[in-house]
C-alpha cells in the first residue's frame, strides 16, 4: 500500500489521528475539520448515553483508497474507505450526511462490538443494529435542519423491504453452524431492517426503558460476550410487555407482514375504515407493531396513534365522514411491511402527492408506491409520470435524492426500450432544466448527478462531451477529477466520440497513483471491443484479479451498463456459477454485491426464465444461505421482465 500522510488534531481532551495517502491537499484541508469535530462529537454523545467513558485511550482513523467497506471497527483504530470521508466540492446532501452517519456508526462500535461482543456469530447483528440505531441518533445534533424522521425512513425501509419482499428473505438473527458461513448473515436485513426492529422495540418498552436497558447491558457484559436473549432478559426485567413472544416473529423470523387499507364508501361518505394485517407466506403469523396513521381530509393532514396486532382496527371516528384524500397507515415513518392501500388512496397520491405538505408524508408516500410499482399495483406508465413530476416539486432534499433514483432505475429497468425512446429528450430536458436552475449546491449535484445517469440521446451526450472537455461549464459547478473519470467512463460506453481516445486522455488527466491504478484495472471493461470485454471477464475467474473488490464491481458495473445488457447477458450464468468459490474467497460483502452488480441492470424475461432455470437445478446440498442471497438478487431481475415486458 505504501505511504500514509498523518493529520492530528485536538478536541477537548482527546488527540485523533487520521492516516491517508489522499495526495490532492486541497480536498484533505477542506474536509478535516468535519472529520475530526464528527469523531468528536459521536464520541461524546456515546459517553453520555451510555455512561461508560470511552474504553481504548487512543482514538486513530485509517482511509483505504481501495477498501471493501465503508468502514471497519478495530479497539482505538477504525480503517475507512478513504472517498466516503475526503468529499469532493460536489457531493450531494446524501454523502454529506452520510459521511456523518458511518462515521458514527463505526465509533458506536467501540461500545457495540468491541466493548461488548456477541457471543457467536447468530448475534452478529446485534453489533450492527446497535451500531446503525445509535448512528441515527448522533447524528441528529450535527445536522439540526434535517428532517431525521424522514431521515430514519428513507436510509432503512426501502432497502429493507428490497431483501423482505423476495423469496431468499433471511430472518435477523439466524442460526450458525460453520464460521466459514459467516459473511452469509451480513446483508440489507442486518443493517437496514434491523434498526427499525430495535425502533420498534423502544417505541413498545419506551425511550428511558430501552436507554436504561441498554446501559446495564454494556456494563453487565463489558469486555466479555452477550447474546440477544441477554438483552431481552434485561428489558423484560424493566418493562411489563412479552418480549420474548415479540421477539419471535420480529427477529427469529424472516418477512414483513402486509398491512391493508379498506375503505367502504356510501354515497361518498365513509362506511367503514379497515385496517388489518396477513402474513403472505400464509403461515398466521401477527407482527405486532406500534403505527401512526395518516389520514388527508380536503388537504389537511390529521395522524391517529394506534397499536396493530392480529385483530383488524376499525376506525369509528371517520364512519358517515366525507371519504378522505388518502389514508397513509405508515404515517409515522417506524411502521414496517408491505403496505396495500386502497384503491382510492393509491390513485389520489398518483395525482396529488407532491402538493402534500409535510415532508416526512410525502417521503413515506414515494416509498411505498414504489413498493406499489413492484407489486405491480400501480402502472409503470403512471409512475414514470410521477416521477417526472416530482423531480421538479419535490422540495425536501432527502426525498428528491430517492425520486431522482426511482427516476433512474425506472428509466432504465421498467421502461421498454421503445418507452425510454420516447421519455429520453424530455427526462434529459426536464433534469438539464432542474441543473440550471438549482441554487443549492448539493441539489445541483444530484440533479447532475441523475442526468448523467440517464443521458442517451445525442444531443445530451453531446453537452456531456463538452462538460468533459471543459469546453461548457454548468453553473456554479466544481467537478472533481473522480467527477470527469465518470464522465468519461459515460462516454465511452455510449459511443459518444473516441472512446479510446476519451479515456487515454482522461487516464493523462489523474495524477493520483491510486486512482491511477484502478483506471487501469476497470479500463477494458469500458471497451467498444465485446472480445476485450469477453477477455476481461474471463480473467475474473482468478482470485487473483478480484483482490480489488470495489473495483471489481464498479468494471461489473460497466460490462452491464443497461445498454449493454444483449451482450452481458453471457456473463450472467458464468457469473452465478462463481458464487461458491468468492463465497470463500472474497469478503463478506462481496457475493451479494457481485450478484447485484451482474443482474442489477437487466430485465430481459429470456434472462430471468434462463436463470430460474439453473436455480431449479442446484443440487439439494448447495449452500441453502447462498441459495438464499441468489435468490434475493434474482428477484429484481423477475420483477423488472414481468413489469417492463407485460
Amino acid at each position: 500500500m505504501g505511504g500514509f500522510q498523518i493529520e492530528e488534531a485536538e478536541r477537548g481532551v482527546r488527540t485523533f489521528r487520521m492516516f491517508h495517502r489522499e495526495t490532492d491537499t486541497a480536498k484533505v484541508a477542506r474536509n478535516l475539520d468535519a472529520v475530526f469535530d464528527l469523531h468528536a462529537t459521536a464520541l461524546d454523545w456515546l459517553e453520555d448515553y451510555t455512561q461508560i467513558e470511552y474504553p481504548y485511550g487512543k482514538f486513530d482513523f485509517v482511509l483505504l483508497p481501495p477498501f471493501q467497506y465503508g468502514g471497519m471497527e478495530h479497539p482505538g483504530s477504525i480503517f475507512y474507505r478513504q472517498q466516503s470521508l475526503l468529499l469532493d466540492e460536489s457531493a450531494t446532501q446524501n454523502q454529506i450526511i452520510g459521511r456523518a452517519s458511518l462515521i458514527a456508526h463505526e465509533t458506536s462500535h467501540q461500545w457495540f462490538g468491541d466493548l461488548v461482543t456477541m457471543a457467536w456469530f447468530d448475534d452478529v447483528w446485534t453489533k450492527e443494529v446497535f451500531a446503525n440505531f445509535m448512528a441515527a441518533k448522533i447524528v441528529q445534533p450535527s445536522f439540526p435542519d434535517l428532517n431525521h424522521d424522514l431521515r430514519f425512513f428513507l436510509a432503512h425501509h426501502n432497502t429493507a423491504y428490497g431483501v423482505d419482499r423476495t423469496p431468499g428473505a433471511n430472518a435477523v438473527r439466524q442460526p450458525l453452524e460453520n464460521l466459514r458461513e459467516a459473511g452469509t448473515l451480513y446483508g440489507a436485513i442486518i443493517y437496514q431492517k434491523a434498526p427499525i426492529v430495535m425502533r420498534q422495540l423502544e417505541l413498545l418498552v419506551g425511550e428511558e426503558t430501552f436507554r436504561d436497558g441498554m446501559r446495564e447491558y454494556l456494563t453487565e457484559f463489558a469486555h466479555s460476550n452477550a447474546t440477544w436473549p441477554d438483552l431481552i432478559a434485561i428489558l423484560d426485567d424493566l418493562s411489563d410487555e412479552d418480549l420474548a413472544d415479540w421477539s419471535r416473529v420480529w427477529v427469529e423470523e424472516p418477512g414483513r407482514p402486509t398491512v391493508s387499507t379498506e375503505l367502504t364508501l356510501a354515497d361518498g361518505r365513509v362506511t367503514e375504515l379497515r385496517i388489518s394485517q396477513s402474513d403472505p407466506a400464509g403461515e398466521g403469523r401477527v407482527w405486532p407493531q406500534t403505527m401512526e396513521i395518516t389520514l388527508s381530509a380536503g388537504g389537511t393532514l390529521s395522524t391517529l396513534p394506534v397499536h396493530l396486532d392480529g385483530e383488524p382496527l376499525l376506525l369509528g371516528d371517520w364512519v358517515g365522514r366525507d371519504a378522505p384524500d388518502f389514508v397513509l397507515p405508515n404515517g409515522g415513518g417506524f411502521e414496517y411491511g408491505h403496505f396495500h392501500l386502497d384503491a382510492g388512496s393509491r390513485q389520489h397520491l398518483i395525482e396529488t402527492l407532491p402538493e402534500i405538505t409535510d415532508a416526512k408524508t410525502r417521503g413515506i408516500a414515494w416509498v411505498t408506491l414504489w413498493d406499489a410499482v413492484l407489486e405491480r399495483e400501480v402502472a409503470v406508465g403512471d409512475w414514470y409520470a410521477l416521477l417526472l413530476r416530482g423531480a421538479v416539486e419535490e422540495e425536501d432534499e432527502q426525498s428528491l435524492q430517492r425520486v431522482l433514483g426511482y427516476l433512474g432505475s425506472t428509466f432504465w429497468g421498467y421502461l421498454s426500450e421503445d418507452e425510454r425512446a420516447v421519455q429520453a429528450t424530455s427526462t434529459e430536458e426536464i433534469l438539464w432544466g432542474q441543473v440550471e436552475q438549482a441554487t443549492v449546491t448539493t441539489r445541483q449535484s444530484s440533479y447532475f448527478n441523475a442526468w448523467r445517469n440517464v443521458v442517451s440521446t445525442p444531443t445530451g451526450l453531446a453537452r456531456l462531451h463538452r462538460i468533459w472537455e471543459q469546453v461548457d461549464s454548468v453553473g456554479g459547478m466544481k467537478f472533481s477529477v473522480e467527477d470527469y473519470t465518470s464522465m468519461a467512463t459515460t462516454l465511452a460506453i455510449l459511443g459518444e466520440g473516441d472512446a479510446e481516445e476519451i479515456l487515454d486522455r482522461q487516464f493523462e488527466r489523474i495524477e493520483n497513483p491510486d486512482r491511477r491504478a484502478r483506471f487501469l484495472f476497470v479500463r477494458p471493461a469500458l471497451s467498444a471491443d465485446p472480445a476485450v470485454r469477453e477477455a476481461f471477464f474471463e480473467g475474473l475467474s482468478d482470485p487473483e484479479n478480484r483482490a480489488r473488490e470495489p473495483w471489481v464491481l464498479a468494471a461489473l458495473g460497466y460490462l452491464h451498463h443497461p445498454t449493454r445488457t444483449s451482450h452481458s447477458q453471457r456473463f450472467v450464468i458464468p457469473s452465478l456459477e462463481m458464487v461458491e468459490e468468492i463465497q470463500r474467497t472474497g469478503d463478506i460483502f462481496f457475493p451479494q454485491r457481485w450478484l447485484g452488480s451482474t443482474l442489477g441492470s437487466h430485465n430481459d424475461p429470456a434472462l430471468a426464465a434462463a436463470v430460474k432455470e439453473w436455480l431449479d437445478a442446484l443440487p439439494d446440498d448447495y449452500p441453502h444461505r447462498l441459495r438464499g442471497k441468489i435468490l434475493q438478487s434474482t428477484d429484481g431481475l423477475d420483477r423488472a421482465a414481468r413489469i417492463g415486458n407485460p
